[in-house]
């Protein structure tokens, strides 16, 4: 029996995200998932919000609602649960965030969406050009264009919280993108599902990505 383990920034379980996920995977694969902020109290919160000079990460909580915080903050916090899970002999490990991560210490591989979905993106798009990247929240903007500049592309955000979601905020983000010259559209966070994609599809006439079947589709294949 095989162990994969899953990180959120957020809290697990995810009942979001499965089983919406494991129907990519075989039968004898067991999951562990673990979030950031299991264990972080309302005041241990407050401190990992963003400051001014931070990157802004934003993730579900178990009652529901969505939590931001400062990728730097909570860095160290994934170390450790990568550490406890390397302990636990695990097999594999899929960070379940987007966001642009350095490489962690550990003896299992670990999927990093962040430099997955690039690399997809270069695969499927090999001329690059100008991407359509929908992401939670405005204030994420410049360090999303930056991590598509690096993998040679040009993204024009429109912003949808998949977590206070709204269906009417989706598609006017798909139509503030329809007036631009985007080539497809790429939902950037692994919060949004496959109804969403759909609904984006539903507006538009370009491709769509989504994040979490770019993660988990390959993840599946080296377990």
């Amino acid at each position: 029996m095989k162990k994969v383990g899953i990180i959120t920034i957020g809290q697990a379980p995810r009942t979001d995200l499965f089983p919406e996920v494991e129907r990519f995977f075989s039968h004898d694969v067991t999951f562990i998932q673990r979030g950031v902020l299991d264990d972080i109290d309302q005041a241990d919160l407050a401190r990992l919000k963003p400051e001014a000079h931070e990157t802004t990460l934003v993730s579900k909580l178990r009652d529901g609602t969505s939590a931001v915080m400062a990728k730097e903050k909570i860095t160290p916090i994934v170390q450790q649960i990568i550490s406890q899970l390397n302990e636990e002999n695990i097999d594999l490990i899929v960070l379940a965030c987007t966001g642009a991560f350095k490489p962690f210490q550990s003896q299992a591989p670990i999927i990093y969406p962040d430099y997955l979905l690039n690399h997809a993106a270069q695969g499927l798009f090999r001329n690059k050009g100008v991407m359509g990247v929908i992401i939670p929240l405005k204030d994420q903007e410049e360090s999303i264009k930056q991590k598509w500049s690096q993998a040679g592309f040009e993204a024009i955000c429109a912003n949808c919280s998949p977590y206070d979601f709204s269906e009417q905020a989706l598609i006017k983000a798909v139509s503030l993108l329809e007036q631009t010259n985007v080539q497809a559209i790429v939902l950037d966070c692994i919060g949004y599902t496959k109804a969403m994609k759909e609904l984006v599809s539903q507006h538009t006439s370009k491709p769509v990505i989504l994040s979490r079947n770019i993660v988990f589709q390959n993840a599946a294949e080296i377990v």
